[in-house]
């Protein structure tokens, strides 16, 4: 995984081809490489900045730092945005957000279920230590029983 600050840069140089290329003229279905670009490098800092604020890091400048550039990216997103509505491929758009909350949507679902079968898992293994735990004290108890019998015998 690349750190936030090489994202942003990728995010930025995505983002300065994609418009070089609609000014130019390009397909714009050429240009998928570089929405996936600015997207994957967008995801990185987004996380970071995130993360950040979730972790309170007494680094202040550095989450300055990653929060702008998190800024700065969802602008350029915006303006991306703009392009491909305003140039005449509005519908690409549409269909990138859609595809993109169903894949956001399965990605929950398969780490929820993920979570789901971990906790199982621990509570089987709990269960499995609280069943040997009892066999254990029982028979150490019938140990001591036999043991005190013997003795209450002889």
């Amino acid at each position: 995984m690349i750190d936030p600050i090489t994202a942003f840069a990728t995010a930025q140089a995505a983002v300065a081809g994609i418009q070089k290329a609609i000014k130019l003229g390009k397909d714009i279905n050429g240009l998928v490489g570089e929405f996936g670009k600015f997207f994957d490098a967008k995801d990185v800092v987004q996380k970071a900045a995130n993360d950040n604020a979730k972790s309170g890091k007494s680094d202040t400048g550095r989450a300055m730092e990653i929060v702008m550039q998190a800024n700065a990216l969802r602008e350029a997103e915006e303006a991306l945005k703009h392009q491909l509505v305003y140039g005449g491929y509005p519908e690409l758009w549409e269909m990138m957000l859609k595809e993109r909350m169903k894949i956001k949507q399965a990605r929950e679902k398969q780490e929820r279920e993920a979570r789901i079968e971990r906790r199982k898992v621990v509570a089987q293994r709990l269960l499995i230590a609280q069943v040997v735990g009892v066999v254990i004290t029982l028979g150490i108890l019938g140990a001591i029983v036999i043991f005190i019998v013997r003795q209450a015998m002889s």
